[in-house]
């Protein structure tokens, strides 16, 4: 009897190497290069953060006479990066009298990869903002505009520092965290704000099932336990970032009406960035909002995967608010409409 105990525990101990050793040659082959990753732009600049790492940026300097308060892009993600494409189009807010900085927030795009899993968080992205604003920019008022969950960000910041803020820009804003609640309740935002019968949305392509196959893969498995668990990165910043650029290739089809306006992915993608960003606790700063006098717009496309309803909370919440639909357009709107995309922010900053 003891004999055949001492064998099954032999075959088990084999079983569990033999698993051991596939799940581990899966982890060590090298992600596949998809997509090359990023390289510095010619007006590629670095702020050096008190944190002891680097923020990339590029500041496209006013053309015109008068000088007004600069605007601040905040790019989506979290993990995004500045794509050269927001670069060109905000270019012409340089000839209006702006200053326009867009900086790839840490752990993504050009900026430096942090040591540690845990170098990253919401709050980390808040006190980055407000040291580029007050350190390195320091202008007494800027004009904050936020793509996706740069929205999310810049709103969050504004709960704190509402008198750094001349404006406001919501451009595809992805929703509030935390969830909205009411009497301990998370409130039914869609019946909430219900779409007006004036606006016809269509529905993109949905990539949800492109991001549940590569969330199952061996690699990303053993990259999200090593981080959320241990706060170690089990999988280089090269690899997993191969992870992330090779899916941003796929999902850009939902962020546009038409897929053959999709541009190319440029390779900035933060994976760690992404996921730690989306831990933790973050306060709810609604309360704060709903105080504010700064002027807003929220800007959506007819194709946007985000719903209404959440895109519409931050008119709810803003006193002094505006919502713009831009029809042919999705997610990333300055792709396929470009010139009335800034006209809409053109009218917004000139009012």
């Amino acid at each position: 009897m003891m004999r055949l105990f001492k064998r099954i525990l032999k075959w088990i101990g084999y079983l569990l190497l033999t698993v051991i050793f596939i799940f581990t040659l899966f982890v060590v082959i090298p992600e596949k290069e998809t997509v090359k990753p990023i390289k510095p732009r010619k007006d590629t600049r670095y702020w050096a953060m008190s944190g002891g790492f680097n923020i990339a940026y590029t500041h496209l300097k006013s053309t015109a006479d008068s000088i007004k308060s600069p605007i601040i892009f905040c790019h989506g993600g979290p993990g995004g990066y500045i794509h050269s494409s927001i670069i060109h189009t905000l270019d012409e807010m340089t000839n209006l009298g702006h200053d326009v900085y867009l900086y790839d927030q840490r752990g993504s795009g050009l900026s430096d990869r942090l040591e540690k899993y845990s170098d990253i968080s919401f709050d980390a992205h808040i006190k980055d903002l407000d040291e580029i604003i007050s350190q390195k920019i320091k202008r007494k008022k800027v004009i904050l505009m936020g793509q996706s969950f740069g929205s999310e960000l810049i709103a969050h910041y504004s709960a704190y520092y509402p008198d750094a803020i001349e404006k406001m820009i919501f451009s595809s804003p992805g929703g509030l965290t935390p969830n909205r609640m009411k009497n301990e309740q998370y409130v039914d935002l869609d019946s909430l704000f219900r779409i007006p019968d004036s606006l016809k949305f269509i529905e993109p392509y949905s990539f949800v099932k492109d991001v549940d196959r590569v969330a199952r893969k061996p690699k990303a498995i053993t990259l999200i336990t090593g981080a959320m668990l241990l706060d170690k990165k089990l999988i280089s910043d090269k690899q997993a970032d191969r992870i992330l650029n090779t899916l941003a290739s796929k999902f850009t089809r939902g962020m546009v009406c038409d897929e053959k306006n999709v541009l190319p992915e440029e390779g900035g993608g933060g994976l760690y960035a992404f996921i730690a960003t989306n831990q933790g606790d973050i306060p709810d700063v609604r309360d704060k909002i709903r105080q504010l006098e700064i002027p807003i717009i929220v800007i959506q496309g007819q194709c946007d995967y985000i719903p209404f309803s959440l895109a519409y909370e931050y008119v709810d919440l803003y006193k002094n608010s505006a919502y713009k639909f831009i029809e042919n357009a999705g997610h990333e709107i300055w792709w396929e409409q470009k010139e009335r995309y800034l006209d809409v922010i053109k009218n917004f900053l000139s009012n």
